[in-house]
This record gives structure tokens, C-alpha cells and sequence, in this order.
């Protein structure tokens, strides 16, 4: 207290509201546009693109063998939270994984041939509501077609298993959803290019201070 006293931090903040909303410095602070050209494994959540209370498009750019390709092209988090963009039969999927409670799910109703492709998973928030986990609507596409929209009510708060990893080309951490595949679940096609393009974070400075104030409202009654 005497420390606190000296540097003037009274009255301390006990949300953690402002502390998991707040961008911190590292790596990723600033940057709206990520590309991985290879592999590229076992990053922490600290250097990986926030795709929370924003929007954002994840473009992944491969080639197919013989048979068709599976295995994971993107994923953050795992078991407890999370998303991940792979390849399952053959089928381009996105999961999102909210603190394993609800995984919604789009995927192509077909598996892909071989040769190259491009699938785009693209989430656009509500006009309005709530800044924080606010609900919006997502399109699968391939090859330029849509082959699955759906609309939630909610998404994931503040932050994604932080214990887990991001990962490019293969999975190091747990699985997003275990029914549908297992780690390391490597892609086994050519990976050309992921692209992850972030939007305006809904967490604006004023956003968070009007979500605070409302906080301190309802503790106060």
C-alpha cells in the first residue's frame, strides 16, 4: 500500500473487465493484417491476431494432392475455447469453439478435389449491441462461392484458452472439437498462404469506459 501510495495507482482497479479487454503491447498490438506462408507452430496467444469483438476474414490458399486434403490450416485455443479453419473428409470446416459449451460449426457440404483452392471464412458483428460478445453472422466460402452462412446471438467474451496455442499448417494443443479430429491433425496439401485481415475492434476506449460505468451501476444497487 505504501508503494501504491508513492506511484499514485489509488484507488486500484479490481475488474477484470478493463484488464482482458485492453490491447496489450506485443507482437500482435496494432497489426490488421496477418500472412503465414508455411508451417508455423506452437505460438502463444500473444503474438496470434485477436479475432474477438471484431470483424475479421481468415483466407487460406492451398493446393490439394490426389485424393483430397485434410488437416488443420488454422487454429487458436482448443478443447476449452477457441476456433480453428481445417480440412475434415475432405471438407473445408470452421468451428468456434465457446468455452467448450456451444461449437458452432460451418463446413462445405462437399469434400474438394485435388488442385488449388481458396477458402474464406469471413464474420461480420452486428450493427449494434453490446461491444462485448456481440453476435453477428459468418459465411464459409469456397472458390469464391458461399457454402455455409449462419448467424449467432453471441460469441466468445475476452480471451481464448491462454494456455493453449496458436498454430499455422497443424494443431499443437488440443483439438477444438474432438469428434472431429485429433492433434496434430498436420495439412496434407500444399500450403500456399493464410491471410487473417482484422476489422475495428468493438472495444473502443469510450465503449469500454460506457461498459464500465454500467458495471459500477449494477453493483452499486
Amino acid at each position: 500500500m505504501i508503494e501504491a501510495m508513492r506511484n499514485n495507482v489509488l484507488p486500484l482497479n479490481a475488474s477484470q473487465v478493463a484488464v482482458l479487454t485492453v490491447e496489450r503491447p506485443g507482437p500482435a498490438a496494432g497489426r490488421t493484417q496477418f500472412v503465414y506462408s508455411s508451417p508455423n507452430a506452437s505460438n502463444q496467444f500473444a503474438v496470434a491476431p485477436s479475432i474477438l469483438n471484431r470483424s475479421y476474414t481468415i483466407t487460406a490458399e492451398f493446393e490439394g494432392p490426389q485424393g483430397g486434403a485434410n488437416g488443420v490450416l488454422v487454429t487458436q485455443g482448443g478443447r476449452f475455447s477457441g476456433y480453428g479453419l481445417y480440412l475434415k473428409d475432405g471438407k473445408p470446416t470452421f468451428t468456434l469453439n465457446l468455452l467448450d459449451i456451444e461449437r458452432p460449426k460451418w463446413q462445405s457440404p462437399d469434400p474438394l478435389p485435388a488442385g488449388k483452392h481458396t477458402i474464406v471464412f469471413d464474420w461480420k458483428p452486428e450493427p449494434t449491441g453490446a461491444p462485448i460478445r456481440r453476435g453477428g453472422t459468418g459465411t464459409l466460402s469456397v472458390d469464391g462461392a458461399a457454402v455455409a452462412t449462419r448467424s449467432l446471438p453471441h460469441t466468445q467474451p475476452f480471451i481464448w484458452a491462454w494456455d493453449e496455442t496458436f498454430d499455422v499448417g497443424l494443431d499443437t494443443g488440443t483439438p477444438v472439437d474432438d469428434s472431429d479430429y485429433q492433434v496434430p491433425f498436420p495439412f496434407t496439401g500444399k500450403l500456399e498462404k493464410i491471410t487473417i485481415d482484422l476489422g475495428e475492434t468493438l472495444m473502443s476506449p469510450e465503449a469500454i469506459k460506457a461498459m464500465m460505468e454500467e458495471l459500477a451501476k449494477k453493483r452499486d444497487r
